[in-house]
């Protein structure tokens, strides 16, 4: 992790001005009107009228589409399976208007060309129709159009809408709410049709932070939720009200949210390395007075003085004091929030550098709104001390907690021998299993990393055996279809475990004798279990990156030859490139003697400068000819089609992850006076997080960290403190033997940087010493986290 507090380079300043993608930018356009709305639900899916634009008289055109378009298809349902179902279409005394029958006419044209399943009305049909033409998938249709029906979706045909709403109301006696439980892993968490018509809307953690800020009365709130849900998000709904200082100790992420506010237009300041505030930066959006090139357009020269405008400041953990003085001089203390972002960074130490600075800004702090925020925030009983300082601070302020457990999503933790954990597989005593309940209760961001599959199986045995009370069988406990979710399965499974007293040494021998494993091996990442690693990049996580590095580098089996070629044309390239270096050097010296570049001027054929300009390009362009491409057998790069054939037999990819490195990164690391290892690991798409000084290891670092942004590496492998360094999509992640003296608060962290989009994909994180699941499902009797939150801001 990057914990270095420098100011911005240019090049970080150019890259905020990268827009974001449209699909981020509906995200971000959502959270800024949240503010105004918390409760706000959007919805793109395309209905008739939407497509035609019809905004008028729409029961009119509800009747007319009706006939037109819909009518034919529901009467055929209802002849071929005898329901008793029948709409009249109410006629309208109003005449549709001739621009809107030319535009309906456009569309005649065009229907036969669509997808008819793209416009929300032929989907229910379609889906109604498989439901009544299915046998063994019936419930699975029916769940599918119970969720699509509620969605928010404005316009759909009235008519269409009547004929849903009767299938369903017909059917629902004959749906078995066990069978749904069951399969929940395919019907509801895995079902790609729900996530692509899903409504879009605030997590319901970024509702209550609003709400809580719309509240005049100035608060501590202690901010915790899942990682990936859109936590550092937040502070751009909040700066709708109030002025926001938003405090990181990564620079990565603070520069994730300037760019997102910039992309939003959003005025705002940066402030890192700063000593006071007067190395404070506006970007132009905030600034009030600044010089504008009038010839390009661009401005410079801002007055960095005057902050009146800016609605966000983001900082680093040195720069927080000085940019609270700033907006101080702008703005009253209770319209300002102090946003910190993982405040418990660097407190799994028992002593950092840290340490000093952050109780420095607790203690000089005269901001009364504060929001700590971080996945593993401690419970409120737990930093008492630290609560008692601040009130005897702010004493007419609340403190209030949001606490959420949105999981959606299951990243299921893969033990050593490849199965899937739950508590039922690994807790024999039921007083062991009680303290882990208890545990979850208090933790319940875990939950998201309890496999729905496992949990439904261990749902119906319990149920078939009635093993617990009638009270808690599925159909007693869930009131009907629609409390059926992920969530609610899986708070359900923990009140089975707390009701199962009574027969828990049988439910732990039946499942310790069934259970299957998802993995026969997956430890060797490089080889064999490569085709395991699907859908996007790994993260393997270790204390000693270069010794996992070279172990993995050694059983690639690259040959000594390969090695040794690879390396031979990895010297030529540099000697080349230094002399072509030397060449280039030599012109630019001679021309630079000159009034003018000569390679501007159209010179004449036969001339001494024309001559000696042709004899440098020949020189030159002899010498890039020697520069050989370097290119790893494809044999040898993880699941690459020959890769795969060798490890696996198989003829092809399927959804196997491989690397995407363009030749020109690979020529610049070549040229980076790195050890031939990590040049080597490069090209099989692995890159490796190391801590060093060196200038060209820096370099290295940052060519790395701009591909793991991309999604062009296989695998990463670095040490457990990057984890607060990014926010990158892993599918799969590893955690090594060397982490067992990891805490319980940063091994959750570890874990949040798997499966962070909303995209459903295979995810995984595999453990290589059992105990650390262990550790996780329990609770930790000495926190250090807590431990130094309450030394550090205890009252003074």
């Amino acid at each position: 992790m990057d914990l270095s507090q420098k100011k911005l380079t240019k090049e970080e300043w150019c890259a905020l001005e990268v827009p974001v993608d449209k699909s981020e930018q509906r995200i971000l356009k959502l959270i800024m009107d949240g503010w105004e709305d918390p409760d706000i639900t959007t919805n793109d899916a395309n209905t008739l009228l939407k497509m035609m634009k019809i905004t008028e008289n729409l029961e009119m055109f509800h009747g007319y589409f009706y006939t037109k378009y819909f009518k034919d298809d529901v009467q055929k349902l209802v002849k071929k399976y005898s329901l008793n179902f029948d709409t009249k279409e109410k006629k309208s005394k109003k005449k549709i208007k001739k621009k809107e029958l030319f535009r309906m006419q456009n569309f005649d044209k065009k229907i036969d060309e669509l997808d008819k399943t793209e416009i929300y009305e032929y989907l229910l049909l379609k889906m109604v129709k498989k439901y009544l033409g299915s046998k063994d998938k019936k419930i699975y249709y029916y769940y599918i159009i119970s969720q699509l029906i509620q969605n928010s979706i404005k316009n759909i045909n009235s008519y269409i809408k009547e004929f849903v709403n009767y299938i369903l109301e017909e059917n629902k006696s004959n749906i078995k709410l066990d069978k749904i439980i069951k399969n929940s892993q395919e019907y509801i968490e895995k079902n790609k049709l729900l996530l692509k018509y899903s409504d879009i809307q605030l997590y319901q953690h970024q509702r209550d932070i609003i709400k809580n800020f719309k509240n005049k009365t100035n608060k501590l709130l202690l901010y915790q939720a899942p990682t990936g849900t859109g936590k550092t998000l937040t502070p751009i709904a909040l700066s709708k009200g109030k002025k926001i200082i938003f405090v990181c100790a990564a620079k990565h992420i603070g520069l994730q949210l300037a760019k997102s506010c910039i992309s939003m237009e959003i005025p705002i300041a940066v402030a890192f390395g700063c000593v006071d505030p007067g190395d404070i930066r506006l970007h132009y959006f905030a600034a009030k007075d600044y010089t504008k090139n009038y010839k390009t357009g661009s401005i410079f020269r801002v007055d960095n003085s005057v902050g009146d405008k800016v609605e966000i400041i983001i900082c680093d953990i040195q720069s927080y004091l000085p940019s609270m003085n700033y907006m101080l001089a702008f703005n009253k203390e209770e319209d300002l929030v102090w946003y910190w972002d993982e405040p418990t960074i660097t407190l799994d130490y028992e002593n950092h550098p840290f340490h000093e600075i952050l109780q420095k800004n607790w203690n000089e702090n005269v901001i009364p709104n504060i929001v700590l925020s971080s996945a593993t925030l401690p419970n409120m009983e737990d930093i008492t001390e630290m609560l008692q300082s601040y009130r005897y601070k702010f004493k007419d302020s609340n403190i209030v907690e949001v606490l959420s457990y949105e999981c959606k999503k299951s990243i299921p933790i893969i033990s050593s021998e490849g199965y899937k954990m739950l508590p039922h597989f690994m807790f024999e005593e039921y007083d062991d299993i009680k303290k882990c309940f208890q545990h979850i209760e208090k933790n319940k961001t875990i939950l998201r990393h309890f496999d729905v599959d496992e949990i439904s199986k261990f749902i119906m045995y319990v149920n078939k055996k009635k093993l617990i009370s009638d009270r808690y069988l599925i159909n007693e406990y869930f009131g009907g279809i629609g409390e059926i979710n992920i969530i609610n399965i899986k708070m359900y499974y923990l009140i089975l475990l707390k009701k199962s007293k009574k027969n828990w040494k049988q439910i732990y021998d039946y499942f310790k004798e069934n259970r299957k494993k998802t993995f026969e091996s997956t430890i060797k990442v490089t080889t064999n279990d490569s085709h395991t690693l699907t859908d996007g990049p790994t993260i393997f996580l270790t204390n000693n990156v270069k010794k996992l590095a070279e172990i993995y580098l050694k059983t690639s089996n690259i040959s000594t030859k390969e090695i040794d070629i690879i390396t031979n044309i990895i010297h030529k390239n540099d000697k080349w490139k230094k002399e072509l270096q030397k060449v280039e050097d030599n012109e630019r010296h001679r021309q630079e003697k000159k009034s003018e570049n000569l390679q501007d001027k159209n010179l004449k054929m036969g001339t001494k400068e024309y001559q000696i300009l042709e004899t440098y390009k020949k020189k030159a362009e002899g010498i890039r000819r020697n520069i050989q491409t370097v290119e790893l057998k494809k044999i040898f790069v993880p699941n690459t089609k020959q890769h795969i054939r060798k490890w696996t037999k198989k003829d092809d990819r399927t959804n196997e992850f491989t690397c995407e490195i363009r030749d020109e990164i690979v020529e610049e690391i070549m040229l980076l006076n790195v050890a031939n290892a990590w040049k080597i690991l490069l090209l099989m798409g692995i890159g490796c997080f190391i801590k060093e000084d060196d200038k060209e290891y820096i370099k290295y670092m940052e060519i790395m960290k701009k591909l793991a942004e991309e999604q062009k590496l296989y695998l990463i492998i670095a040490s457990s403190d990057y984890i607060y360094g990014t926010n990158y999509q892993f599918c799969h992640g590893y955690l090594s033997k060397d982490l067992l003296n990891m805490t319980q608060e940063k091994t959750i962290q570890a874990f949040g940087r798997i499966g962070r989009k909303n995209n459903q994909m295979d995810y995984s994180i595999r453990i290589r010493d059992d105990l650390l699941i262990r550790k996780l499902f329990l609770p930790e009797e000495n926190k250090v986290e807590v431990n130094n939150m309450n030394k550090l801001f205890a009252i003074n």
